[in-house]
């Protein structure tokens, strides 16, 4: 089995355990967690959520990269239900716009959370037509990481001829039967190719400019935190404490899978470097970040790991009491 073939299968597998694990997470936010409250409970689920449609949809685009020398090609490997060419490329580029529309929802966060330690008379930005507003963010930058891909990645005769035969050496298929878009930095002469040298730039900046916010709320996080939630009481003050947790690891996570080890290879092409690199495995990885994102505040968050260990009294419990039942009951509804 070629790997690319069995990168698919490890990809179904993860939209499996992403739905199982993010379905029984927003069960439990929406029906028993009662320590996170309107908005944020609100932020949470809808994150959920993106975890369940990011890893279906890569299902259905089927997207894989590949890097030669001086450029990549990112297109479908998808055969799914007879799609057209033209809907696999827009597949494509929605599954590349997701992550940013994942970290740029992971800003909000970082936003919402830090105004309610410093500025909460700014939270009511946050209700009402404000939540409209803050959930449409993600969305436009998204697009607007995914966007130029349309407009700086469309093939031409001399980035096909340069990746051809890389392309059906490794996945024996011809290039024009792809769904395909293509960065090739320098042309035949050396000289810097500006149309694709334009899509780098612009994802360089669309992704820096949200690591910047998230760094700069983080650091004026912690180091305030504890200064700040003296006003809080004790158990409010833990709970804050975790939620910084948990968004410090929603944002690693997806870093330390896909941007650390992609950010070398995407950088290649403009140094022209010798390489020939199957770099669609880095979204294998990237698909279990939803599973592993919600598993994790599961852990962080103590609620979720009391209410845990109830269900699991109320399940494994042969002959539960009549109280044990009411109260587990209640604690699930």
């Amino acid at each position: 089995m070629e790997l690319h073939e069995l990168s698919y299968m490890f990809t179904k597998c993860g939209f499996g355990a992403c739905f199982v694990v993010n379905s029984f997470f927003i069960f439990l936010t929406i029906t028993s967690i009662k320590r996170i409250y309107s908005t944020y409970k609100i932020m949470v689920v809808i994150f959920a959520l993106m975890g369940i449609l990011f890893a279906g949809w890569e299902t259905v685009a089927r997207p894989f990269a590949h890097n030669y020398n001086k450029g990549f090609l990112y297109f479908s490997l998808s055969n799914s239900y007879q799609a057209s060419r033209e809907f696999l490329e827009f597949a494509i580029v929605v599954y590349g716009s997701f992550y940013l529309v994942i970290l740029a929802f992971i800003v909000v966060q970082f936003i919402y959370r830090y105004l309610t330690l410093f500025k909460p008379v700014y939270l009511r930005k946050f209700k009402g037509k404000g939540m409209i507003v803050w959930m449409t963010y993600p969305l436009i930058a998204g697009a607007a990481f995914g966007g130029p891909l349309y407009c700086f990645g469309v093939v031409d005769e001399y980035s096909d001829e340069y990746l051809k035969k890389e392309i059906f050496e490794k996945y024996k298929v011809a290039i024009k039967d792809l769904p395909r878009f293509a960065i090739v930095t320098y042309d035949s002469e050396g000289y810097l190719r500006w149309r694709n040298i334009s899509y780098l730039i612009t994802s360089i900046f669309m992704m820096g400019s949200q690591y910047l916010i998230i760094i700069f709320c983080g650091i004026r996080m912690h180091l305030r935190m504890g200064k700040e939630l003296k006003q809080f009481s004790v158990t409010n003050r833990n709970l804050q404490k975790q939620f910084f947790k948990a968004l410090v690891f929603q944002t690693l996570a997806p870093t330390l899978l896909f941007v650390v080890p992609a950010a070398p290879i995407l950088m290649g092409p403009l140094f022209d470097t010798e390489m020939s690199i199957r770099t669609g495995l880095i979204y294998v990885l990237l698909n279990i970040y939803p599973p592993i994102d919600s598993i994790a505040f599961m852990v962080i968050v103590s609620e979720y790991k009391q209410v845990i260990r109830e269900i699991g009294k109320y399940i494994t419990s042969t002959k539960p009491s009549r109280n044990s039942t009411t109260y587990q009951m209640t604690s699930i509804s």
